[in-house]
């Protein structure tokens, strides 16, 4: 994938608590990493608190939050960092979001403390993690992705992928029916199953539904989560949006070869 990013610098602010007493941030010198070919600045930032006794990971409960801060450079990505800040402020799973990322953390650490005093020998340890990053950036279009993780009790660990596709100059998110012309998308769509059937190993004679996936009206569909990169287009679909969770996520690559006539974007 193209890389256009010249510089950026990384912030480490890391905020501690315990049942006691806070400890004060902390804030380390930044580092500086300068690429070629680059158009793009932004700082590199964690946001890292916790609650309870987590030096023995024991009854405690960790948001850490990392994601790109661009500095500001007209309108455009001033859209950009509200995008990215939209993204760390929901609640994962969820369609809780905030204000600040302090008041996420408290929800989490209210909502543990709740959980512990409720029963008196609950010691698992809950946690929330959110990595925002900018995997590069191809004519004019950042391609960000976000991986969230998440346990607050129950039997798994939750994790997700989303991916978001930004016009550099608008600042503007990009769509599938945005890069691919609508007579097109049809004849997108086959080519698509066929990839899908060949990426899971499923006979031409077995249908989707007979193979476990659990798509809308028993039909290959696209994901809304992809992602626009130099070689093709990637389409993600997360636990159990197609499948059980046994199945795993699902990962769909389209050479950009396949669909150089049906989008502007490869030409």
């Amino acid at each position: 994938m193209d890389n256009k990013i010249i510089f950026f610098l990384i912030i480490f602010s890391f905020w501690g608590c315990n049942k006691d007493k806070p400890n004060p941030p902390q804030t380390k010198s930044p580092n500086t990493i300068v690429a070629n070919n680059g158009q793009l600045k932004f700082y590199e930032k964690i946001y890292w608190k916790t609650f309870g006794n987590c030096a023995a990971k024991k009854d405690c409960a960790e948001i850490k939050i990392e994601y790109p801060e661009i500095i500001p450079n007209g309108v455009a990505f001033d859209s950009i960092n509200n995008h990215i800040k939209t993204l760390i402020l929901n609640a994962p799973f969820t369609e809780d979001t905030y204000k600040t990322l302090d008041e996420k953390a408290d929800s989490l650490f209210s909502n543990y403390i709740s959980v512990q005093k409720e029963f008196k020998d609950y010691h698992i340890g809950w946690f929330i993690h959110s990595k925002v990053q900018i995997t590069g950036i191809f004519n004019d279009i950042i391609s960000i992705r976000t991986d969230e993780k998440m346990f607050t009790g129950g039997a798994n660990i939750f994790y997700n992928v989303l991916f978001s596709n930004i016009d550099i100059k608008s600042g503007n998110e990009f769509f599938l029916e945005d890069i691919i012309k609508i007579d097109k998308l049809k004849k997108l769509k086959e080519i698509g199953e066929n990839l899908f059937y060949e990426l899971k190993e499923i006979p031409k004679n077995k249908s989707l539904e007979s193979a476990g996936y659990w798509f809308e009206d028993k039909a290959f569909e696209f994901s809304d989560n992809f992602a626009i990169t130099d070689s093709g287009l990637v389409f993600f679909y997360n636990l159990y949006e197609i499948a059980p969770r046994v199945y795993g996520t699902t990962e769909l690559f389209i050479p950009k070869e396949k669909i150089v006539d049906f989008t502007n974007i490869y030409k």
